[in-house]
């Protein structure tokens, strides 16, 4: 029965101490956001605990939660704080002017397939861009947020985030040319 309750309805269940409905948007959630840390984090062994302490966190910031924003776009939010905060564990972060112009791809001896080759291109454009960058791109073109649901979740302006698509999407047209039609 909790499977089919919105969101919001279970946040509230779940802020009046009902674990079972916090338990209901853990499983609804939960893949998309382990999908989402994948492609923004770079070491994929640590994806898995970043999302844990994200919903670690939401439920110790639970009864504090207004509802100013949607639960998802809140998690997300969540999400990348906690992924930012690991990258920052891990190793300084670049800016977007300081990452390589051009490519360091090389196709594998078996030749890929060229849509596989395109792909493992990208992952590798994306993988170099600095964590905002990277977090914009793939909530706009993969998970298809609005600009101002992305800027919330970035704790960013609409005017950031659609200077960052601007630039990611410029640079990624540039490097991944040769995969043009």
């Amino acid at each position: 029965m909790l499977d089919s309750l919105p969101d919001e309805t279970l946040a509230r269940r779940a802020q009046r101490g009902d674990p079972a409905a916090f338990d209901a948007l853990v499983v609804r959630h939960a893949p998309a956001l382990l999908r989402f840390v994948r492609q923004t984090y770079p070491e994929s062994g640590d994806c898995d605990d970043i999302v844990q302490e994200t919903f670690i966190a939401a439920w110790k910031a639970l009864p504090n939660f207004a509802f100013r924003s949607a639960f998802r776009t809140w998690l997300y939010s969540l999400a990348s704080r906690k992924t930012v905060d690991a990258m920052r564990r891990r190793r300084p972060q670049n800016d977007l002017d300081s990452a390589p112009e051009t490519p360091d791809f090389r196709p594998g001896p078996g030749q890929r397939a060229e849509h596989a080759a395109f792909l493992t291109a990208l992952n590798s454009e994306l993988a170099k861009l600095p964590y905002p960058a990277r977090a914009a791109w793939w909530l706009r073109e993969v998970y298809d947020l609005p600009v101002a649901e992305i800027a919330t979740v970035l704790h960013t302006t609409e005017g950031s985030v659609r200077g960052l698509l601007q630039r990611t999407r410029k640079r990624l047209a540039t490097t991944l040319e040769e995969f043009r039609p």
